[in-house]
């Protein structure tokens, strides 16, 4: 670990000395730096996740969405639509459907390298160039040598895995799923939720063996912390609110680490069941006030539901949930596939019953 963090501190001071160097050939063209830095980060974005697309069908994948900052391309019901989606912590997303398991296995290597690998390339192109050009035109040359080097760069920075704690990328995942079959497992299990999620298949009607409660040991793996999640919202879907309740205290409690955003999520739904249940008011009440603390959060249907029905049901003030209510309903209305709208509303619904 020490040894990756001395890689990374190196990697990251000779990056920073190189765009120095760089910015100080065209110290007179500060629009053409701003404007080469930022669309050199577009079309990492852009090109890295289309290596996900390219290398995801060359394995067998099926398109799911493409997602480039909030603007999204997705496929439900076998029709392409357009809609804003955002997740915190990504600029862009491809998720794919997976082939079918054969004998327990599956490709997953290319698809999560295919992004790495293609814009590494590409963005090459623009270095090479750029050395037959910086003589005759300097100012273009520099442009395109920042432009692939910003963006070759950043791209590979996904090519080295991290701990994990602060954030995952495709190396890490890559890294989990290669050492550990149950981690591999669970990313298949999460991609087939997403795909059959955008079939508009109801978590309740999923296949059972999707679903499944990792031991303790196994709760600090991110990939396989996900299955809490999963198993959470089956339990929520099924109206079995005790069951989904001791899942969420059950990795709360004895996860030695939780991936902030996880976590988060995690605490939402804790929130939210604390609250319908009427249950273990100071720890509801200590979750509600985490969650209001992040703002990364308010991009979710779900944080207005928990905090809706916490100040509904808990605290009994009419006022200021009525005010959340508006946003929630927005929030549900523009859910990406039409199955998450449903799974919102029936627990929105389940809160007004118990209100009622």
């Amino acid at each position: 670990m020490k040894k990756k963090k001395v890689f990374s501190a190196i990697f990251l001071s000779l990056y920073l000395i190189a765009i120095y160097f760089m910015l100080d050939e065209m110290t007179g063209h500060p629009i053409s730096v701003l404007l080469t830095t930022f669309a050199s980060m577009i079309f990492m974005v852009i090109t890295h996740e289309l290596g996900h697309l390219i290398f995801g069908y060359l394995t067998g994948y099926r398109f799911i969405s493409y997602r480039i900052f909030s603007l999204t391309l997705l496929k439900e019901n076998g029709k392409f639509r357009f809609c804003r989606t955002s997740v915190p912590g990504t600029a862009g997303q491809c998720l794919m459907a997976p082939p079918r398991k054969k004998d327990g296995k599956y490709p997953f290597v290319l698809y999560h390298l295919g992004g790495i690998l293609l814009c590494g390339i590409l963005s090459l192109i623009p270095m090479v160039i750029s050395i037959f050009l910086i003589s005759a035109k300097p100012t273009l040359g520099m442009c395109l040598f920042l432009f692939g080097f910003v963006s070759f760069v950043a791209n590979l920075l996904n090519a080295i895995p991290t701990n994990g704690k602060s954030m995952l990328n495709d190396a890490t995942n890559l890294k989990l799923a290669l050492h550990n079959p149950t981690a591999k497992d669970a990313l298949w299990n999460q991609l087939e939720y997403v795909a059959l999620n955008a079939e508009n298949i109801s978590i309740s009607d999923m296949p059972e063996e999707l679903f499944f409660i990792p031991n303790q040991k196994d709760l600090s793996n991110p990939l396989i912390f996900w299955q809490i999640l999963a198993a959470v919202d089956r339990a929520e879907a099924m109206g079995e609110y005790e069951k989904a309740k001791e899942i969420a205290y059950f990795a709360l409690d004895h996860a030695t680490f939780i991936a902030p955003l996880y976590q988060s999520v995690l605490q939402i739904e804790a929130v939210y069941l604390g609250s319908i249940l009427a249950s273990d008011p100071e720890r509801t009440e200590e979750y509600y006030k985490n969650i209001q603390k992040n703002p990364t959060l308010k991009g979710f249907a779900s944080f207005y539901r928990a905090s809706y029905t916490y100040l509904l049901l808990v605290k009994k003030d009419i006022s200021e949930a009525e005010k959340i209510l508006p946003i929630l309903l927005k929030k549900i209305k523009k859910a990406p596939y039409q199955s998450e709208a449903n799974f919102e509303q029936k627990l929105l619904d389940h809160i007004r019953e118990i209100n009622n």
